[in-house]
């Protein structure tokens, strides 16, 4: 029994010995196959980025290789002017003080104070263009007259209370845009108009 017991010992001993052996040698072969597998990945990349493409030799390929280099810096120049006159045109919806938008929503902030606006319509006030209710279709319309500049605005209000309609009308005078008159309609019969500003 002694001999049994001391030989199965030995056995696990020699077991756990060639465990931790296998164990060893083959964490350097994975770590030597990882580092073969990312010289090879960042050779390919090198290879996409720094590779040069052949210059041509013949007139023929001169002047192609000129064309697709024009074609470019004319897309490219394309590009450009095409984002400015986005921006130009994004800026003067939103931001430009005759902006019908803009006029709208100093209207509309006017309106939503007013004490009798709501009285009249609730306190909870919602506006909206023409058509459909989408608060960026308002209708305006911009002329000149008694040489100012003068924007009008006309949009839809709705409350708790009663739905109506606000006129809104700016006028640029000493090269400063100031509201020439603001007032609010309800829809009801008999129709009640209360003027909220009124520089005329």
């Amino acid at each position: 029994q002694m001999r049994l017991a001391t030989a199965v010992l030995l056995v696990r001993s020699v077991a756990r010995q060639h465990k931790c052996l296998s164990r060893a040698l083959a964490t350097p072969a994975k770590k030597v196959e990882k580092r073969e597998e990312n010289q090879l990945s960042r050779s390919v990349l090198e290879e996409v980025l720094l590779s040069e493409k052949p210059k041509p030799t013949t007139f023929t390929g001169k002047v192609a290789e000129k064309a697709e280099n024009t074609f470019m810096y004319a897309a490219a120049a394309a590009s450009i002017a095409a984002l400015g006159a986005f921006a130009y045109i994004l800026l003067d919806t939103f931001f430009a003080e005759d902006s019908p938008n803009k006029i709208y929503n100093r209207a509309l902030s006017v309106i939503r104070d007013d004490p009798r606006s709501q009285d009249l319509f609730g306190a909870s006030i919602a506006a909206f263009g023409e058509g459909k209710r989408r608060r960026n279709n308002i209708a305006n319309h911009k002329y000149e007259k008694d040489g100012e500049q003068r924007v009008r605005i006309l949009f839809h209000i709705k409350g708790d209370r009663a739905e109506g309609n606000a006129q809104c009308e700016v006028v640029q005078r000493d090269g400063d845009w100031e509201t020439r008159f603001l007032f609010v309609e309800t829809k009801t019969s008999p129709k009640i108009t209360h003027v909220i500003i009124d520089n005329r």
